[in-house]
């Protein structure tokens, strides 16, 4: 077995992993599978968001790059306009220096977007969303109205503090729910209504504290009561902080007594991973849906694939790549998509064919660098550049971490793994020295401080930031988030 260049462990190269690398036309790779995720993982900041300046109009604007980013950035109306031409950029291969130093020159040259939301209406302070209405503070998320904190949800409304969720309503701080109506606290559950800190249930209504339960009603902490009993406990169980936290800490103390499966597959064949639904034949992955033959992928839905994170919808055959959808036999690029198909060391491209070594480019055929080639021209270019990398070492590699357009502290990797300044810097990673400044004038309130129930917290608090218990960070209460609030469980009271 080889052993990882960046961590040196040893690491397994399988037959099957072999045939897709022949097939894909690279060679096998230099990394180990943790290694490979964290490096593609540090291109995407997912919501760190800023206030800046873009480039072309002096707007203000929201945007994941930071002001003091080396990249130019416009607003995201500019950037899809025909105010300016990505094309412009272009420039000739250079077989004297290497590939990743001139690919490297056009990233810092291109314009990037601010931000990558596609159809949204009154949701400005939301990334990497689609169809979406009326959302304040959502990332990776799609078709969805009135959300407010939501990471990875979609196909749902009015609700607020969820993480892998679908199809939601009226759905409050809940982790890997799907098709649920008005839950609170609620994690890894399916089909509920009108349920409470719930965990691993499928099927069940008006049920609270229950863990492992089946198609269950009226049920309190896996006890089976009457429906006047159910009624008088919730009507006597009032949503406060303590309460909430003790009731918690019953379901921790339950879990412990159920039976846990041991890993989260449904509908699949052939599977190794965790979280793994309606797929088959897929390896060492996780969070992974409608997905076929595909191996060590996190966060997708894709046939024929290998080392990807958060790609698919449509795809097949992409190799090592982070955010590319709705593509096909894409290797070693980043947050492409839309129809697009036949990218080599790509970025920020879209609806293209048969690009390499391209940043931002739409609407495009054979380009390299930028520039414009015939079909027999693109062709015979792109083998020599892949001789010319192969001699330089550089071919198979994923860009070099220096390449990232985000500090490894406000990427994904830091948050799958986390290291410190000098470790990440020592990996030739970025790092971001930027310091948000401080809001002038705002009165700040320590959490600690407020009131336990959502009945004695006044419309004021809206002029307010709140210090964080946990990072002393101030945040603010939006409107939305204080009404939600107030409606809360019962619709009369619950801790903000």
């Amino acid at each position: 077995m080889p052993n990882c260049k960046q961590c040196q462990n040893a690491f397994e190269v399988a037959p099957e992993d072999r045939a897709f690398y022949e097939k894909m036309e690279v060679p096998e790779p230099k990394l180990c599978f943790n290694c490979r995720m964290r490096r593609r993982m540090a291109f995407r900041n997912e919501r760190n968001l800023y206030k800046r300046k873009c480039d072309l109009s002096g707007r203000e604007i929201i945007s994941i790059y930071p002001p003091d980013s080396f990249l130019k950035v416009y607003e995201q109306s500019i950037w899809w306009s025909d105010k300016w031409n990505a094309m412009d950029y272009g420039r000739d291969f250079d077989f004297s220096r290497p590939f990743f130093d001139q690919f490297y020159e056009l990233m810092l040259e291109v314009p990037h977007i601010s931000l990558d939301n596609r159809n949204n209406e009154n949701s400005e302070y939301c990334n990497d969303s689609s169809d979406m209405k009326n959302c304040y503070l959502c990332f990776n998320c799609e078709q969805s109205e009135n959300y407010y904190y939501c990471n990875t949800a979609a196909y749902g409304r009015d609700s607020m503090d969820l993480f892998w969720c679908l199809e939601t309503e009226l759905c409050y701080e809940c982790v890997k729910i799907h098709n649920s109506y008005h839950c609170f606290w609620c994690f890894n559950c399916k089909g509920l209504s009108d349920c409470y800190f719930c965990e691993d249930c499928l099927g069940c209504r008006n049920c609270f504290g229950c863990v492992g339960s089946r198609q269950k009603e009226y049920c309190i902490y896996n006890e089976q009561k009457t429906k006047e009993e159910f009624e008088a406990f919730m009507n006597n169980f009032h949503f406060i902080y303590p309460k909430i936290e003790e009731a918690k800490k019953k379901v921790a103390e339950l879990k412990l007594r159920v039976p846990h499966r041991d890993l989260e597959q449904f509908n699949s064949e052939d599977c190794v991973g965790d979280y793994i639904s309606d797929s088959k034949n897929c390896r060492e992955c996780f969070d992974v849906v409608n997905s076929e033959n595909s191996k060590y992928v996190w966060d997708g839905i894709v046939n024929n694939c290998q080392d990807c994170y958060n790609s698919g919808i449509n795809s097949n055959y992409l190799y090592d790549c982070v955010g590319v959808y709705n593509s096909n036999n894409v290797r070693f690029s980043y947050r492409c998509g839309n129809g697009s198909s036949n990218f080599v060391y790509c970025g920020f491209c879209s609806a293209s064919e048969s690009l390499f070594g391209c940043v931002g480019l739409v609407q495009k055929k054979h380009c390299v660098l930028n520039k414009q080639y015939s079909k027999e021209e693109y062709e015979k270019l792109v083998s020599r550049i892949i001789d010319h990398m192969k001699s330089t070492g550089e071919w198979g590699e994923f860009f070099p971490p220096k390449f990232s357009p985000f500090g490894y502290n406000d990427s994904m990797a830091m948050e799958y793994f986390p290291l410190s300044r000098k470790e990440a810097e020592a990996e030739g990673f970025n790092w971001s020295d930027y310091v948000r400044p401080k809001a002038e004038g705002t009165k700040i309130i320590a959490a600690a401080k407020l009131p336990d129930s959502i009945a004695d917290i006044l419309d004021d608090i809206l002029d307010w930031a709140v210090e964080c218990e946990d990072c002393k960070k101030p945040y603010k209460v939006v409107r939305q988030e204080l009404t939600l609030c107030q409606e809360g469980p019962d619709q009369s009271e619950s801790a903000l």
